[in-house]
């Protein structure tokens, strides 16, 4: 008992040391110091309930710290992610410029004829879809890219009543055109 009576005059002594108390907080502390006198069991209550709320704060603190950490792994994720992106979106801007090549999968092209001298690729900035492909000595003309056959089929009856009666619908997969399709046998 002396101990503590000893421990809690030592922690008065250190605390009115590190600043000054008022009249009011001397007061009550030499009330709280009596009060410990006469039951250590409440002192030592207290100091354990102390220990148990400094513990706790210590795994609340350690969790924050582990939450901290997960967010800002999730921000080098999210910064990683954003860089892919521009460099995705550069990847599209730089497709403007090579949309001249055939898409991935089975497409249908309706092709207008072949000729030596017939340049239309200026049709291109205009949104309609022409392109030339280079064969021997000459350049074939395609226009659109059709998802289904009956589609081209239907775009190549009007380019040829447009008076175009070479038009005829090509197959492309992957960026291949199948010489032997006829579409005229496809369903």
């Amino acid at each position: 008992m002396k101990k503590i009576i000893l421990l809690c005059f030592l922690t008065l002594n250190i605390a009115v040391q590190a600043q000054s108390l008022s009249k009011t907080e001397k007061k009550a502390l030499k009330k709280e110091i009596k009060a410990f006198k006469k039951n250590p069991e409440s002192y030592k209550s207290i100091k354990e309930k102390n220990k148990t709320t400094i513990e706790q704060q210590e795994i609340v603190i350690e969790d924050l710290s582990k939450q901290l950490q997960a967010l800002r792994l999730e921000q080098n994720e999210l910064r990683d992610s954003i860089d892919a992106l521009a460099a995705r979106y550069a990847e599209l801007k730089m497709l403007d410029e090579t949309r001249d090549q055939i898409p991935m999968g089975i497409v249908y092209q309706v092709q207008l004829g072949m000729y030596e001298r017939l340049d239309l690729k200026s049709f291109n900035r205009e949104g309609i879809m022409v392109k030339a492909e280079e064969s021997g000595s000459g350049k074939r003309y395609v226009i659109g890219y059709f998802k289904n056959v009956e589609d081209a089929k239907r775009f190549n009856k009007d380019v040829q009543k447009l008076g175009v009666k070479d038009a005829f619908v090509s197959k492309y997969e992957d960026g291949v055109r199948d010489m032997m399709f006829d579409a005229n046998k496809s369903k």
